[in-house]
């Protein structure tokens, strides 16, 4: 039987691309992540990376296998939480669902205010960079993203809670800088970076809104995640277009300028599974939700809290 750790090890690497960027993650040493690494591939027969210069390159059946082993992992994950909870006497567990762009803004103030209220309670948080539709599949009560898709009243309370804009983002030091707004078509000599990846419906949607401005965007670099789009624009050699509540607490050198009319618009919900909803705990995240939506509301240009949109 394969064994739990060394896949999840691999899955890191996956995701990563980096034994030294899956070691930070994993609270390990950069060492037992290839040791992990080399006894899966003689327990699998598997060639699963390849160097290449200082790095490694991650193979198709390394991609396949961590792909593969994802159900059984997260099947294996519920089990242990549940021998937690009976270990521990908790009253239950939550699992809330968020997406990346309120990771560092919303969500660490919400889980303290929720394990202060209720103690007892297991609350599981996952980052996950997709929709609510697919946050939903990966089996959470709660979820907190964008709605892209057909919305399932059956199963699922929906909030609507934020109606947002974008922004561009430049360095301080950039000729756009000290403007109150910018148009997209300010952008279109510019070189782009962005977290999104290019195929997807998030920078699509961006996408649409530069071509109907009469051009498509540059995207010069496409990292994975949102500090290195900051360390791209702080250079002040690339712009970024992002949604308005990402754009908090952002790094000294760079500027955050909401884009004017007619720019895209999106809206962020929460959806709570049925069986949960009546939860108290479930009830008090909802709640603590709009209330953090009608404070950013507040404090950002181009923000619209939606109170008591709800299906």
């Amino acid at each position: 039987m394969l064994d739990p750790v060394k896949l999840r090890v691999l899955r890191s690497v996956v995701e990563t691309g980096s034994i030294r960027a899956s070691a930070d993650a994993l609270g390990y040493t950069p060492s037992a992540v290839s040791q992990h690494l080399s006894a899966l591939r003689r327990e699998t027969g598997l060639e699963l990376v390849e160097r290449s210069g200082r790095g490694i390159l991650v193979t198709a059946h390394a991609r396949l296998l961590g792909a593969e082993s994802g159900p059984a992992l997260d099947a294996l994950g519920a089990l242990e939480r549940t021998v937690r909870d009976l270990r521990s006497g908790r009253t239950g567990t939550l699992r809330l669902g968020y997406a990346t762009s309120i990771a560092a803004t919303w969500v660490p103030e919400l889980a303290r205010d929720v394990r202060r209220a209720y103690p007892d309670l297991g609350l599981e948080l996952a980052l996950r960079d997709c929709s609510c539709e697919d946050l939903a599949e990966a089996g959470m009560d709660i979820v907190v993203g964008e709605g892209v898709g057909p919305i399932d009243s059956v199963d699922w309370e929906i909030h609507e809670v934020l109606e947002e804009g974008y922004v561009a983002l430049v360095s301080a030091d950039h000729p756009l800088a000290e403007r109150p707004t910018v148009r997209l078509k300010d952008l279109a000599e510019e070189s782009w970076v962005t977290d999104d990846p290019i195929d997807s419906f998030w920078f699509d949607r961006i996408g649409a809104a530069c071509r109907a401005a009469g051009f498509s965007p540059c995207v010069d670099v496409n990292p994975s995640d949102f500090p290195t789009v900051l360390g791209f624009v702080a250079t002040g050699d690339h712009v970024s277009v992002q949604p308005s509540v990402i754009a908090q607490n952002l790094r000294a050198d760079i500027v955050a300028i909401p884009l004017a009319p007619p720019a895209p618009r999106r809206r962020l919900r929460v959806q709570v599974r049925r069986t949960v909803a009546r939860n108290p705990a479930a009830q008090y995240i909802v709640q603590r939700i709009h209330a953090v939506a009608a404070k950013r509301s507040a404090e950002i240009p181009g923000l619209m809290h939606l109170v008591g949109d709800s299906a």
